[in-house]
């Protein structure tokens, strides 16, 4: 059985990104959203800043282990999580939950972004795409390797960039 944040765990929808903009008064971390079309400076701004968003995630990941992404996820009740296909976060208190029992068998793990695409949006929104390579190592020293594709779309927050809606996704074995 696969043991990671993503591996215990759909690209963003239309619906959701219109959910995004009209975001629940009651939300827990409110969007920094401003309506209107990106110019160029604006959109290469974004993408600039969402790439820093993937690299602190990295860094964090290695320096802090897995509770790091709690920093990362957008707290409120748009967040989900989905792995190859099911929905295994539907909130942000279950992933929550499970981070902070998960963590304590992580002696070290390691999140590699490649080929990363930033598609910005609107200005407080955009979808990171990108290959991953994960290494878990738990505290026996046993390592779990895993890969695949990540899609999400960011929010900017009046605390920063947040991971909204995440998806997962590995190569299924051949027979």
């Amino acid at each position: 059985m696969r043991f990671s944040i993503r591996g215990a765990v759909l690209p963003a929808t239309l619906a959701s990104l219109v959910a995004c903009q009209n975001a629940v008064p009651e939300a827990r971390d409110r969007l920094d959203m401003a309506p209107g079309a990106l110019d160029a400076a604006h959109a290469a701004a974004i993408q600039d800043s969402v790439r820093d968003l993937a690299s602190a995630i990295a860094r964090d990941l290695e320096r802090d282990g897995p509770t790091a992404w709690l920093s990362y996820f957008l707290d409120g009740p748009e967040f989900f999580m989905a792995s190859d296909g099911q929905l295994v976060f539907p909130s942000v208190d279950s992933a929550t939950s499970f981070v902070r029992g998960f963590a304590p068998g992580v002696a070290h793990m390691e999140l590699r972004w490649e080929d990363m695409r930033i598609d910005p949006l609107t200005p407080g929104t955009a979808v990171l795409a990108a290959s991953y390579h994960e290494v878990i190592t738990d505290t026996a020293g046993s390592e779990s390797r895993f890969q695949g594709y990540f899609t999400g779309v960011a929010v900017h927050t009046l605390t920063g960039w947040r991971l909204r809606d995440l998806h997962w996704s590995s190569p299924v074995p051949t027979p």
